[in-house]
């Protein structure tokens, strides 16, 4: 989930900003939108890229109870 797109999917990087927020694009672009969630809070800060990357793939291809693909939000 980004604060600029709402969700992405795909091949994505990640990387941390200056203060510690997540950032993802879509690999091969120019572009990075700021990790955030649904509920509109400020985003997480992490203190490392590995932190970011463990905390997404404990939810990759998870699914909530009604089957829907459940959205990493930080």
């Amino acid at each position: 989930m980004t604060e600029e797109e709402g969700t992405v999917s795909g091949e994505l990087d990640v990387m941390l900003d200056d203060a510690g927020k997540g950032l993802v694009r879509y690999r091969g672009t120019d572009t990075w939108y700021t990790i955030g969630n649904i509920e509109g809070e400020p985003p997480r800060v992490w203190d490392t890229v590995a932190d970011l990357v463990k905390a997404i793939k404990k939810v990759a291809g998870t699914r909530d109870v009604a089957g829907n693909a459940v959205v990493f939000e930080a």
